[in-house]
């Protein structure tokens, strides 16, 4: 199993540590197998492990009664997980499976006793704390100053830019997220962001499908989603 963690270990950020470094995280963390739906680790708990997601799509959400905020939606080799673990502070979010997910982990009882013995650890989740801080930032920002309309164009660009399939038309998307699910991410109502698909569908931007998003006007897209409000 260890031969095994390792090799999917070098499809995330843990594939640039320091090869006993490597070994060593091998030998400690382990496959996760979840369904869809399933939750990971919830806004509240403990501080989690570090998890390195090697198939499936997660959603990072806050919970405030009934709304929620989606912060993150990491890519299949992104690292996720262990945000607060350095003050010991709750999770600060929830991590639920959007799809079957399979991730390497290294559970918070061994990431600890790692951390403290190899600084190249350290480092790395120093770097993708970082990483995610910035992410959130640039959240804070865009509910702060962009209109739903930038946002969720904002969102769509961001999401052809990283996961998108060029196709004659344009970029291609699997759809993933619900209409509610896209709403969290924007920050709004689905009924106003089912207005809004539908307006920048007339608007010749964007086809859509039961399975698949259509970008056909990646520059009119980017155009909007570059918009502050006035």
């Amino acid at each position: 199993m260890a031969m095994h963690v390792d090799s999917l270990l070098e499809q995330s950020p843990l594939g640039r540590l320091h090869p006993a470094t490597k070994q060593r995280v091998a030998e400690q963390a382990h496959l996760v197998t979840v369904s869809a739906g399933a939750t990971l680790y919830a806004q509240g708990d403990p501080p989690t492990g570090l998890f390195a997601l090697v198939e499936g799509r997660v959603k990072l959400y806050r919970q405030s009664k009934e709304r929620a905020q989606i912060l993150a939606l990491p890519l299949p080799g992104e690292c996720f997980g262990a945000e607060s673990f350095p003050t010991g502070a709750p999770s600060p979010c929830t991590a639920a499976a959007l799809t079957s997910v399979v991730a390497v982990t290294i559970p918070p009882g061994a990431l600890g006793p790692l951390l403290d013995a190899h600084p190249d650890l350290q480092e790395l989740l120093l770097e993708l704390i970082a990483v995610r801080l910035k992410q959130f930032v640039s959240l804070v920002h865009d509910l702060a100053f962009r209109d739903v309309t930038s946002r969720l164009a904002a969102i769509l660009i961001s999401r052809a830019t990283a996961e998108g399939h060029p196709t004659e038309e344009g970029i291609s998307l699997d759809r993933l997220l619900s209409q509610q699910e896209f709403a969290a991410m924007a920050g709004s109502a689905r009924e106003v962001i089912c207005r809004i698909f539908k307006k920048l569908e007339k608007d010749g931007l964007l086809r859509m499908t039961p399975h698949s998003i259509h970008v056909l006007d990646v520059d009119g897209l980017r155009e909007i989603a570059a918009r502050e409000a006035r």
